[in-house]
Parts: structure tokens; C-alpha cells; sequence
């Protein structure tokens, strides 16, 4: 089967809200973790019966991970999240992502605008002896992640 068209890690986009306004940092990041969102469940035996009764109820939160490259200076998404991460009592942070890229037919995933905060950082690890490139990464604690076209 062939991809649709649009469908590579290529053209994705990323954007933080870290106040009011969107901004794009798809330069800088390189991985957004798709979340699992789950409902509470139970399960309860009855003699009469071989399989269990099932109950769910409401969804429960989740978690989204981005990792990003680190570049030092003020301009580095970094300093943002970081920001928002040590203000007294943490402060919002949105993600909004894009596997197909930022045209507005693309359908964007996005965590809450009003109520996501980042719940751990990592911070940029050096190692003599690797060239590799350095990253940090940090999650994103939200009650929900909507599905939406791009805007």
C-alpha cells in the first residue's frame, strides 16, 4: 500500500504554546511520542458466568514527550519550556503537531491550550567521546489531545 500523499516525518510540524500565541519550532524538534489515552476500568466475577463484567469510566489524562535539539541561546525552544517548567507551581505548555506539515488541510493534534504542563525535563547531556548531536526532551502532562485541521 502507498503512503497518501504528504505522509513523511519530512513534513512534520510542531508549535508550543508557552502563552497566548502558537510558535513554530519544527527547526529544533525532532520527536513527538503519539500518546495512549486510556478510561478507567474494573472488572468485577460472578459465579454464573466465565468471563468477567466490564466497566469503564472516564478518560484518563495522558502524557506527550518531545525531545529537541539543543542549541545554546535565548532563541532555543529550551529556554522556554524551561521556563515554564521552574516558574513557582509550573505554568501551561501546549504542544500542537502535524505528521503531514503546517498546510491547514492537515490534520493537527493538539493537548490542551488551557491546562497542559510540563511534568519533567531533561536536560542536554554531553559525552567526550560522541559526536552525536545534543538533546533534551521534556513531557507534557494534558487532559486531552484534540484531533483538528492545521490553522
Amino acid at each position: 500500500m502507498a503512503l497518501p500523499a504528504g505522509m513523511s516525518s519530512c513534513a512534520m510540524c510542531v508549535e508550543l504554546m508557552t502563552g497566548t500565541a502558537w510558535v513554530d519550532v519544527s527547526d529544533s524538534m525532532t520527536v513527538v511520542e503519539p500518546p495512549e489515552q486510556t478510561r478507567i476500568s474494573g472488572e468485577a466475577y460472578v459465579g454464573g458466568e466465565d468471563v468477567a463484567l466490564i466497566g469503564v469510566g472516564k478518560r484518563q489524562p495522558m502524557s506527550v514527550t518531545v525531545r529537541g535539539i539543543w542549541a545554546q541561546g535565548t532563541a532555543d525552544p529550551f529556554y522556554s519550556v524551561y521556563a515554564e517548567f521552574t516558574a513557582p507551581c509550573g505554568d501551561m505548555v501546549a504542544v500542537r503537531w502535524s505528521p503531514a506539515g503546517c498546510a491547514t488541510s492537515s490534520d493537527a493534534f493538539y493537548t490542551s491550550t488551557t491546562a497542559s504542563e510540563v511534568v519533567g525535563l531533561t536536560f542536554p547531556g554531553v559525552d567526550a567521546a560522541s559526536a552525536d548531536i545534543l538533546m533534551y526532551q521534556f513531557v507534557v502532562r494534558t487532559p486531552d489531545v484534540t484531533r483538528a485541521a492545521w490553522a
